[in-house]
């Protein structure tokens, strides 16, 4: 059921009617394989057109070598936290993101988000943005350095092609270019 939010009405309503008129008979037959056969059968149609638009043939992985308490690094985060001024996050799906300096005033912080309860994130922002902890991190110099500006991003989105192939790898450029080492992501 989870797959059918995001087919398209036409095959929402064949897959209805077909389930309906197939359950109907298996109720008749007192047989419901048919009806288990169907329903494995969409889940695989379905799950198939979700499947990410783009594969890899390696896994873009690079050992963390440096000593943590001379790494720099940052704080990203999916749960579309923005700041007052910034225009908030299309929440149909945006693969934009927001720059965050560290040095933001609390009570500055928004979010801009449908897709998960966002009433922990507003009693505690570091809960999907863990930009205080990290302070705290290079404070107790467990860390070397913690970047400023992060990024936010919507954790939400459909069609990832301007994610993959624009915002992403133009945050990470700009990470490079700042010598940043790695990187804490805070997820929704």
């Amino acid at each position: 059921m989870k797959y059918l939010a995001r087919a398209s009405e036409e095959d929402v309503t064949r897959f209805f009617n077909e389930l309906f008129n197939l359950a109907a008979l298996a109720k008749e037959e007192d047989n419901w394989t048919p009806v288990e056969t169907f329903l494995e059968g969409w889940e695989d149609l379905l799950s198939q057109r979700l499947r990410p638009p783009i594969a890899y043939d390696t896994t873009p992985w690079a050992p963390f070598t440096k000593q943590l308490s001379r790494a720099k690094i940052a704080a990203l985060s999916t749960g579309a936290i923005y700041i007052q001024g910034q225009p908030p996050f299309n929440t149909d799906g945006d693969w934009s993101y927001r720059e965050i300096p560290l040095d933001t005033p609390l009570e500055h912080f928004r979010v801009a988000h449908t897709h998960y309860d966002i009433n922990g994130v507003a009693e505690d922002i570091d809960a999907v943005l863990p930009i205080h902890r990290l302070l705290e991190l290079e404070a107790d110099q467990i860390i070397g350095q913690a970047q400023s500006p992060t990024f936010s991003f919507m954790g939400y989105i459909p069609d990832p092609s301007g994610l993959i192939e624009a915002t992403g790898p133009e945050v990470a450029e700009r990470l490079k270019e700042e010598g940043v080492d790695g990187v804490v992501i805070g997820t929704t």
